[in-house]
Parts: C-alpha cells; structure tokens; sequence
C-alpha cells in the first residue's frame, strides 16, 4: 500500500502555490532529454496522489481535479520512471519564482513509491545493506576496508583517536571511488600540523543511501551510526571530502532527523582548504593549469558552498569559471542514483560484492536500467557543452558522482579535459 507523505507548512506550499508556469524547465537537465521530464510534470504524480488524500474534491471527483492513486504495480513503474529523471540538484527551485523545490517533491514521491516496495534494486540492496550495519560484515568491504588502513598507517594516520579537532569521516563507497583522494586528504592533514584521526571502520556505505532511494528508516539508521561514532570520540570537526548527498544530509538534515544538535561541527574538506589557505598554513606551487571549478549541486546551491573552492584553486592555478556557475550552475545529470542506473554499475557493483544484481532484475527493471542509462548519456551533453566553451584544461570538482559522470562525459562527447577532486590537485601543488 502506498504511504502518502504527511504534509507540513513546508510541503503544503510546494503542493498547493505552483501554478504551472513551467519557468522551472530549462533549468532541469531531463528536460532537454525529453520536455515531459520538467520539474513540474515529474511533482505533478505526487500531487495528483495529494489530492486524491487530501483534498474534498479529490476524494468526490477524482480525476476530473487532477487527482488520483496509481491502481497497479506497472503504473507505479511507470511513475519510477519520472521519479529517476530528477537529480535533486535544486536548480528548479532557485529559479522558480514562488519558491517551489520541485526536487524535495520528487524526493517525497520516491519515498511514496518505496512504501509499495517499488524501487531500483541496485539501491534498495544499498540502502538496506548501510542501513541495517551488514556491510561490516562482507567479505569484500573487509577486504577492500584493510587494504586501505594498511596505506593509511603508511602515512601515519592516527585512527579512532579521542578529542582530535578533526575526523575525516570516510565511507565505504569513498575508498572505493576516491581512495587516492582520501590518502591525499590524510598528506594534507599531516602537511599542515592538524589534529586528526580517521575512523577504524567504514562510516557507512555513502550514507544515508536511504535519503536517496526514499526508504526513511534506512537513512536515520545510517545517520544515526555516523553521529554515534563521531560522537564517541568527541572531535570538534567532522570533515567529508564527498560533496554530493552526503554533505548537505550530514550538516543540516542530519540535525532535525535526530530532532538535538551535535558536539561538532560539519565541514566540507573545501571549507577546511580554505581555512589553512587564510592561515597560512597551506603553501601551494603555482602552476599555469587553466583550471575550472564545477559546483556540485549539493554543495553548492543545496549547501551554500560556493567561494571557499575558489578560493584556493584561484591561489594557484590560471582559474576561470564556467559560463553558468555557482547558483546557475549546470548540474552534471548523475546526481540522486541516477548514475546507478547503467548495466556497467550493475556488473561493478554486483563483482564488487560478490553478487549477480544484474541477473535479479526483472525484464521490466533491466528495461527501466537501459532507458534510464540513455537519458543520463543525453543529459551530459549540456554540461560538457559548459566545459567547451570555458576553454579549460582540468575540470575540478569534489563529488564522486560529478567526477564520474564528467569523465564519461568527455569521452561521449569529445571534450579535451581532465577531471579530478579539488584534494588531489592541492595535494599535487604542495609545497
């Protein structure tokens, strides 16, 4: 049975003041894919349900006042489909002019159809996986896990040490995707005299996966862990070098989920750049890279964090920024699980643990795989559009998913240019 969301002041507004205008559209990268996936006619399905629960004349008329429940699991699938054409990046929002977050609807909607069990399988296992503690269990996360503390006590990273200012919070998913950049991270930290520690084990998968795929009981039990161990050994910084979902759900959700403030604080590993960049701490070579910074769209326009990248990529590199930046800053298209969603992810994912996800899903799910993976392709093509003209040589940017997405995005479409996280290329620029 589908759980209709609850409606606060918040949500009300979104539900009730959008008035079609369609002034959202441009600004979402589905709806140059195809025009029926604008902000507004993907929250439009959960509206619909709405009124149906809501409103008197949804539950008298029905249809006749835009209001209904889908009746069959294939409708529900259908509705999926809208639902992963949404990044969350909130670039509708910014420029909707009654302050409508299509994106936080289309989050609702996820949550309501994973209610009726109907989700992508690849992130169900995830969100399930992180949210229950089991994979500090397998085999391969173990053995994935030891081989990086084994680099780490290379560096001397201290682990699990009580009253650091710092803990580099590090996920499972950020060794197996940013592994050198963690490492790099750790160079830094130790360059500049800071009092740190790293985590004994993964803090998570990439938490919470369940804010994402809309299972809500996953993602406070994945927050919940994080807070618990930071809180265990008292830092006064929890540092994250993921600038995706992860940085925003940490800093801001994170606090009105548990419903109490934290004992310390929540920064970007950017912030934290920035900060020994105004101390003097950080000494970086000048290089004559043509350097340009993509915002991450849950740093930046969900987070705020816009100035400290630049900051220090223009302390060093030949920086320009790119035609749309910060808060009209193109989002790459991957964000929200969207990435997720290509045969390749499922066969890397599945070797990864030792499973075949790909052989479970159903004809129907490997169809919606295979439609959602060419619209992601399509959706690329705006932001290397971006790069091209920016004229520049290295694309930096701090989330994986970014970082991924532009990579494959270069090479569809022909763009000459590197791509790496903000830390590896400080970290290549020491003095």
């Amino acid at each position: 049975m589908l759980a209709v969301p609850k409606l606060n002041s918040v949500t009300l507004h979104y539900f009730e003041n959008c008035v079609g205008c369609a002034a959202c559209a441009p600004s979402c990268p589905y709806f140059y894919v195809d025009e029926r996936y604008s902000p507004v006619e993907k929250a439009e399905f959960l509206r619909e349900m709405l009124r149906a629960r809501y409103t008197l004349s949804g539950r008298l008329f029905g249809r006749l006042v835009g209001a209904r429940m889908p009746k069959s699991e294939d409708e529900m699938w259908k509705i999926l489909e809208f639902a992963y054409r949404c990044t969350n990046c909130g670039h509708c929002y910014v420029t909707c002019p009654f302050g409508i977050d299509s994106g936080a609807m289309v989050r609702l909607l996820k949550q309501t159809l994973y209610s009726a069990g109907v989700a992508p399988t690849l992130m169900k296992q995830f969100a399930g996986f992180e949210g229950s503690g089991q994979y500090l269990q397998h085999p391969s996360v173990k053995g994935v896990w030891d081989a990086f503390m084994a680099e780490a006590a290379k560096l001397g990273a201290p682990v699990d040490k009580k009253g650091a200012r710092v803990l580099l919070m590090v996920s499972f998913m950020d060794v197996v995707l940013m592994r050198d950049t963690v490492l790099n991270t750790i160079k830094i930290l130790k360059r500049v005299g800071e009092d740190f520690t790293i985590p004994s084990r993964p803090l998570g998968v990439r938490p919470p996966i369940g804010a994402v795929v809309g299972d809500p009981a996953a993602q406070r039990a994945a927050v919940e862990d994080v807070v618990k161990y930071a809180e265990s050994i008292s830092p006064q910084i929890l540092v994250t070098i993921d600038g995706g979902f992860v940085y925003p759900n940490l800093r801001f959700e994170a606090t009105n989920l548990l419903r109490r403030k934290f004992s310390f604080k929540v920064y970007h590993v950017t912030e934290l750049l920035a900060e020994y960049l105004r101390e003097g701490k950080l000494k970086l070579k000048k290089t004559g890279a043509k350097v340009t910074w993509h915002d991450p769209c849950q740093l930046g326009r969900r987070a705020g964090v816009f100035e400290e990248p630049r900051e220090v990529l223009e302390a060093f590199t030949d920086y320009r920024d790119l035609p749309h930046n910060r808060a009209n800053s193109l989002c790459c298209g991957g964000g929200d699980g969207i990435n997720c969603l290509t045969k390749e992810m499922h066969m890397a994912m599945g070797k990864l643990l030792g499973m075949d996800i790909w052989g479970m899903l159903s004809a129907r799910e490997k169809e919606f795989v295979e439609k959602s993976e060419d619209a992601y392709k399509k959706a690329i093509r705006r932001k290397m559009d971006d790069v091209r003209k920016s004229g520049a040589e290295v694309v930096v940017t701090a989330c994986p998913v970014g970082i991924e997405t532009i990579r494959l995005g270069t090479q569809l479409y022909g763009v000459n240019a590197k791509v790496v996280h903000i830390v590896d290329l400080v970290a290549e620029a020491l003095e």
